[in-house]
């Protein structure tokens, strides 16, 4: 069985000055089958005092990448989340008040081709591209069992 935890000894990147929050949580995720491995939860939250306004084309997650360090300690993962997303007709505001919350399901590892998933330990590192900056979530520790 795999199991995702958050990496207690890597730290996010100091303090931000941005006013949004990006944060990334295992999540127990059941589907029509059962148990759905290696599944988490991405966060976005307003912590300004003022409302943020995100514009988008696809999703509000086509800025939200996800690098994977294998156990190998290498790069894994491949491309761009935002890949698996197509156009929308009209673009879409993701508006948050202050203190408000946007959360959403993803796979923890999206990005890495199911014949590059070999058995051992993941680092799953979220970023969010806002007002020209990139926010890091503190990274994700997945464990993945042979047979997995």
């Amino acid at each position: 069985m795999s199991e995702a935890t958050t990496a207690a000894s890597v730290q996010a990147k100091g303090p931000s000055s941005s006013p949004l929050v990006c944060r990334l949580r295992p999540k127990e995720g059941i589907g029509p089958r059962g148990p759905v491995p290696n599944m988490g939860e991405v966060e976005l939250e307003n912590c300004s005092g003022t409302p943020l306004e995100i514009e988008y084309t696809m999703t509000p997650l086509q800025f939200l990448e996800l690098e994977v360090i294998g156990p190998g300690g290498g790069v894994v993962s491949e491309g761009h989340f935002s890949d698996r997303f197509s156009p929308m007709l009209e673009p879409g505001v993701l508006r948050l008040l202050p203190g408000e919350k946007f959360t959403s399901n993803l796979s923890l590892l999206a990005t890495v081709s199911r014949d590059k998933r070999v058995p051992g330990r993941y680092t799953v590192q979220a970023s969010y591209r806002f007002q020209g900056k990139s926010i890091l979530a503190e990274p994700l520790t997945v464990e993945l069992a042979s047979g997995a």
